[in-house]
């Protein structure tokens, strides 16, 4: 089954939709109020409700994996997969968060390796790029930013430089979630690839629990009344 995704102009911004070749009627269907285009801001929406840019959508004559449609003025599509494919990974996601931030990590860290022992590849990726998106909301809050114009990088407190200083699953956890932010896809399929590929078996696991407890912690320090 192909999906395509298509973002178009309306009157009152665009009209995100995902659809598949072989069904009638939209598989998502998302108002944005937006005064342009935001390539990357759509493919996190299309992240949010459990679909991804396939990789070998993002070549050179592509915007973050979008084309223009010929003939339709404000319209591009791209092609897509599914990601969360279970309708209650992403509440899964939000109840981690939450025991995490409630001081339960040991709870928090069960309901992550029961997503991964269910899990295929692709959903585990889903799984990533979802507490990526709540890793992102909390340091805009935090921070009191602007989500869609900032640019993310890292700083070590001692000023070294990350990968001589970091630790690989934190250093993991910290480049996905930037990269994310960034809307640079290309770099967290990148990261999961290689972390889920290591010859080391443990490596994925651990990245992932980091990845889960920076999250965590971000969701912890953007909350009112917190202990920054």
């Amino acid at each position: 089954m192909q999906l395509t995704a298509i973002c178009a102009i309306t009157r009152n911004g665009y009209r995100l939709r995902v659809l598949a070749d072989d069904q009638d009627g939209d598989l998502l269907d998302l108002a944005l109020d937006w005064d342009t285009f935001r390539p990357a801001s759509a493919g996190h929406r299309l992240i949010e409700h459990g679909y991804m840019i396939r990789p070998d959508a993002r070549t050179s004559e592509a915007v973050n994996g979008w084309r223009k449609i010929e003939g339709q003025p404000g319209a591009w599509s791209t092609q897509v997969v599914a990601t969360l494919t279970h309708p209650d990974v992403s509440e899964r996601l939000v109840e981690a968060v939450g025991r995490w931030t409630d001081g339960r990590p040991d709870e928090a860290q069960q309901i992550l390796a029961d997503l991964a022992w269910t899990g295929t590849p692709s959903l585990m990726y889903g799984v990533a790029t979802g507490l990526a998106l709540m890793a992102k909301a909390a340091l805009v809050k935090m921070h009191g930013l602007d989500g869609e114009t900032t640019s993310w990088f890292i700083l070590t407190s001692d000023g070294r430089n990350p990968e001589d200083s970091v630790p690989p699953p934190s250093l993991f956890a910290a480049r996905f979630i930037t990269a994310f932010a960034n809307g640079d896809n290309a770099t967290t399929l990148a990261l999961y690839g290689a972390a889920f590929t290591a010859p080391d078996p443990e490596l994925w696991p651990a990245c992932m629990q980091m990845l889960l407890a920076a999250t965590g912690e971000a969701v912890r320090a953007a909350t009112t009344g917190a202990d920054r």
